[in-house]
């Protein structure tokens, strides 16, 4: 590959296959190397050595055929190990000696390769090096030193080192012996980013064979003491099987001899030893509690006759041990006294430690109990006990359940105030009363398989050992969640209390109860939605929340903070927003979070659900109303938005509320409308006191306007500023639940307007007439449109007039694609004639929304009402008018049968000549209100467009022309208006329209005459196109009239 620079010009050119490339390249070369050979021994006597510095190694190849040689060399090197110290050598040279790219030699014929190609070669060229190097053939044949000097000067240092370790470690091995080879582990540490821990077979084999052991071992009584059978009888037979294998002499406490032991070895002693799997050997003595407290007592067979024994009777006498009796006298003298000795404290201690434990014992008994009934007992004695013992901590077994509800019932102060309270009443009763309280979560941290029943059982051992088909608490509905029901009852059963003071005190202590358990349902909930791949949580999870609705249907009570707490599983935003996020990235690797994302929120609905199902069989069951009333509450506020949900969920409520609980029943009906008419209320409070803080946030938004923009009809009802918007989006939802309720009951509409129209309410007036169209259109379909408008009109005040004209403007276009019903029509005229304004006159706002059903005869007759009302009102008109006539706009209709009108509305082109036409003096409409109202016409150029107008003079110009009419009064003022208006008309007026005229004769009206001189002459003046056409028309004036125009013409 050393080529003479000669041999460039056969660099290209010879072939269009790599392989050609390399033969042409070749060729000369080993021609060029003879020569060089030739010319070098000569010049050094016969020695042949070459300054390989002073040669040129660069020649021109494509990235094929580069790949095709490095490829090669390397397969040479590999499979003839007498070329591989060469083949090395060789390509070492090269990787030190790479093809580089240069811009300025870029159209030269050194270099044909791009700059993504050199980079590859150069790759291919190291790649090449290190796997020579880690093959073993490069410390047998002696290239290693080339291939690790050639990677050290590209910045391969570190993975030459690693190749060649490999290397030598192959080589050894191919001499070493079986036992070597069968140890190696042979792996690249550039492959694997960890060790590889290998077990072997043989290992594994004697792992399995020794947990065998110990398993055997175990289930013999073996091992970790001796674990007695669930049957008394089994277990006291084995208890005196052991009796022969006590040592002869006394074990030492703690494993020492030298300390002596006071407590007599007897049957008691053996069967605590095998109990507590031999942990009472090395107790405390001076703890009296042990035993459940028996250790306390002494037992004294006292008779020892014949009768006796042959009846199976003995007597008995139980004694107090005299340090049990010292310690209980200390501890009442010291209470007596006021003071309190360290042996009363001690005492005291001890009782609360041996209560803690009997207390642990009883509930951990009775909930791995295989008899129902028994776990029963067990959970009733553990309930009074429970309530008894106030202030006693629990044990280590029930630790991890009070620690739960305290957490639990701190996260649920968060959420309703959004701030740490220290002093929140449930966390003082949570550790007031921390038996109870562990208790009421215990059910929901044994099923979530850490801590609890389970765990403790496993390790307390012995007869309180999980055995096979044993009940373990796992499922709340077992004899576990019996527990909190019985803690419950009992508390409830403790509000029934002679005196008031504590009736009531008691009371509380319920809610609180009850409060603390359904916070424990709540946060197994949302732990599992923080962490939804943890299966523990997600099982305490359903668990919890699948037998909630059981759990507070078979309370005594329920109270609303109850309802209120257990609402709050309906706020899965954040599980959602976690959801939604996953799905937008489009990536396969979070295809299966993207999947467990969904599992996660479709397990989370599926526990806001069951809050509803709750929330639902309290409002059904329940027999009080004010439970019922509370459960009604909760369900309206989550429709309603008040309290947090999901759309999702706020839907499923919205379900609830109107097609499960308003249908159940009468009062259940009542109780809807009540709580929805307060979910109002507060909506109309909030609008009110956040009235001035959007009216500055809209003036703000207003002000950055440019000047030409306004709001217009169209976008009137949308929010201007963001702080509108929010509070829009906070009063919409109960405006939406209270207007579904309208439907179902009508007479409640005129509480939507009233609260709606209260001073300051505005956003929740807007809200409501953004919305209006669900109302409107849904009660038309139930009640008719006429029945439900005359309904409403009579039952509102005349604050409310503006949501009623909004309902009735709804009503009307409540059909889709259909004109206004001629019962609606008759309705809105009723409404007129019935609400009269101030001075006895009609208001024209109530025929504005069925006017586009209306006969145009008839709008020609109404038409005086409409311009004599203010130009809003005016402008309405005139828009419902043509609403459904947009094809038409430049059109007048004529009647097919003069006698029997059928066309409806009015098209724009129509309403401009009937506004000309208006015998105003007629009517009583002051000429300057008629005037007037054509002016405000041709202002709205958006919606009388220069086409319009065109269209409406061409109609009365031809009628003028034809003899049927005359011109209006008003014609040529709005010609010159025109004129000034729309300059694309004045090519239109110049030619058409004032040629006709004259041809009309209209100089025979003095005042049109007049209109018309001032009109051709402010034409001339502004140079206008088609001027010519005007003289022409001119000429052909009578001598009169001529006169009379150059006259003013040149005035």
């Amino acid at each position: 590959m050393l080529l003479h620079p000669r041999t460039l010009r056969y660099c290209t050119g010879y072939g269009s296959s790599p392989s050609t490339q390399i033969v042409s390249i070749i060729k000369p070369a080993a021609l060029a190397y003879l020569e060089v050979e030739s010319s070098v021994m000569e010049s050094e006597g016969g020695e042949f050595k070459i300054d390989r510095r002073d040669l040129e190694l660069d020649f021109s190849l494509s990235q094929k055929s580069y790949a095709l040689t490095i490829n090669a060399v390397s397969m040479l090197a590999t499979n003839r190990p007498i070329f591989f110290k060469d083949s090395a050598t060789c390509l070492a040279r090269r990787t030190m000696d790479p093809p580089t790219y240069d811009d300025s030699a870029s159209n030269s014929n050194i270099s044909s390769l791009s700059k993504t190609a050199v980079t590859g070669v150069q790759s291919h060229l190291k790649a090449s090096c290190l796997t020579l190097l880690r093959h073993s053939l490069s410390v047998t044949s002696g290239g290693w030193e080339t291939l690790h000097r050639a990677l050290s000067s590209v910045g391969m240092e570190l993975q030459a080192n690693k190749a060649y370790a490999a290397a030598k470690q192959q080589a050894a091995l191919k001499t070493a012996g079986r036992a070597a080879r069968n140890r190696a582990a042979i792996f690249y540490e550039w492959d694997q980013s960890e060790e590889v821990k290998r077990v072997s077979k043989r290992q594994r084999a004697t792992d399995d064979a020794l947990a065998q052991m110990r398993a055997a071992k175990a289930a013999k009584g073996l091992g970790n003491g001796v674990q007695l059978p669930a049957s008394m009888v089994d277990a006291c037979e084995l208890v005196l099987l052991n009796l022969r294998y006590l040592p002869s002499q006394r074990p030492g406490a703690g494993g020492s001899s030298s300390v002596t032991r006071k407590k007599p070895i007897n049957l008691d002693f053996v069967v605590d030893a095998v109990m507590t799997n031999g942990a009472s050997l090395v107790a405390d003595e001076s703890r009296w509690y042990d035993r459940n407290g028996g250790a306390a007592w002494s037992m004294t067979v006292t008779s020892e006759d014949k009768t006796s024994v042959a009846e199976g009777k003995k007597d008995v006498c139980f004694k107090l041990e005299s340090k049990a009796l010292q310690a209980a006298s200390l501890a009442r003298e010291g209470k007596e006294g006021g003071k309190e000795s360290d042996e009363a404290k001690i005492f005291v201690d001890q009782c609360q430690t041996a209560a803690s434990d009997a207390f642990s014992r009883i509930v951990l008994r009775a909930s791995s109990a295989r008899s129902k009934s028994l776990g029963d007992i067990g959970n009733q004695i553990a309930a009074r006990l429970a309530w008894t013992l106030r202030g006693v901590q629990p044990s280590s077994a029930l630790k991890s359940s009070l620690d739960f509800s305290v957490e639990s019932v701190s996260r649920a102060t968060q959420s309703d105030s959004n701030e740490k309270d220290t002093n929140n009443p449930l966390i003082e009763f949570a550790k007031d009363r921390p038996l109870v309280a562990s208790c009421l979560a215990l059910d929901i941290v044994s099923s979530g398989g850490s801590g609890g029943v389970n765990a403790v059982n496993n390790n307390t051992g012995g007869a309180g050992s999980q055995q096979k088909g044993t009940p373990t608490g796992s499922t709340l509905a077992g004899s576990a969640s019996s527990l909190a029901n019985r803690i419950l009852n009992e508390a409830y059963m403790q509000s029934f209390g002679s005196e008031q003071d504590c009736a009531d005190t008691n009371k509380e202590l319920y809610a609180k109860s009850l409060d603390v358990f359904v916070s424990s349902v709540v946060h197994a909930c949302n732990r599992a939605n923080e962490k939804p791949n943890d299966n523990d949580r997600k099982r305490a999870a359903t668990l919890a929340a699948s037998s909630m609705p059981q759990q507070l249907a078979v309370v005594p009570s329920a109270t609303p903070s109850a309802f209120r707490i257990a609402s709050s599983l309906c706020d899965i935003d954040a599980v959602n927003k976690k959801a939604a996020d996953i799905a937008r990235k489009a990536s396969h690797q979070t295809i299966a979070a993207s999947s467990a994302a969904h599992a996660a929120k479709a397990a989370a609905e599926t526990r806001a659900t069951k809050a509803l199902l709750a929330l639902r069989d309290a409002a059904i069951q329940r027999s009080k109303p004010d439970m019922r009333r509370s459960a009604v509450d909760c369900a309206v506020a989550i429709t309603a938005g008040r309290l947090p949900g999901s759309p999702s969920v706020e839907d499923k409520a919205l379900k609830l509320v109107m097609n499960v609980l308003f249908p159940k029943s009468t009062e259940l009906a009542n109780a809807v409308v009540s709580s929805a008419t307060e979910e109002l209320e507060r909506a109309a409070m909030y609008a009110i006191e956040n009235y001035e803080k959007i009216q500055r946030a809209n003036k703000a938004v207003l002000a950055k306007k440019k000047s030409g923009d306004h709001y217009n009809n169209k976008n009137a009802l949308q929010p201007i500023s963001d702080e509108e918007n929010v509070a829009m989006e906070r009063v919409r939802k109960p405006a939406v639940l209270f207007m579904a309720l309208c439907v179902r009951r009508p007479e409640i509409i005129v509480t939507l307007m009233r609260v709606s129209s209260k001073e300051g309410a505005d956003v929740l007036s807007k809200a409501v007439r953004n919305n209006m169209y669900k109302l409107a259109g849904t009660a038309a379909k139930k009640h008719g449109a006429a029945a439900i408008a005359l309904r409403v009109s009579d039952m509102i005040q005349e604050k409310e007039i503006p949501l009623l004209l909004a309902f009735l403007d709804n009503l009307a276009q409540s059909s889709d694609n259909a004109l206004p019903s001629q019962e609606l029509i008759d309705a809105c005229h009723e409404i007129q004639r019935k609400r009269l304004d101030a001075k006895g006159k009609k208001d024209a706002r109530y025929v504005i929304p069925i006017v586009s059903g209306v006969k145009r005869e008839e709008l020609v007759g109404k038409l005086p009402e409409f311009v004599s009302a203010d130009d809003r009102v005016f402008k309405a008109a005139l828009i419902r008018m043509s609403e459904r006539l947009g094809r038409h706009a430049l059109v007048f209709r004529d009647e097919p049968d003069k006698e029997n009108p059928s066309l409806n509305g009015m098209t724009l082109c129509e309403q401009m000549v009937f506004l000309h036409r208006l015998d105003f003096r007629g009517v009583g409409l002051p000429q300057k209100r008629y005037l007037e109202a054509i002016r405000n016409c041709l202002e709205e150029d958006e919606i009388f467009t220069d086409r319009v107008i065109m269209a409406a003079l061409d109609y009365m110009s031809g009628a003028f022309l034809a003899g049927e009419d005359g011109l209006p009064l008003a014609y040529m003022r709005t010609i010159i208006l025109t004129c000034s208006k729309h300059e694309s008309l004045h090519s239109w007026i110049c030619h058409v329209l004032l040629p006709r005229l004259i041809e009309g004769k209209i100089y025979t009206d003095r005042r049109q005459w007049e209109g018309w001189m001032r009109c051709a002459k402010m034409l001339e003046n502004t140079g206008a196109a088609g001027v010519s056409s005007i003289k022409e028309a001119i000429q052909n004036l009578p001598e009169e009239q001529l006169e009379m125009y150059l006259a003013i013409r040149n005035a």
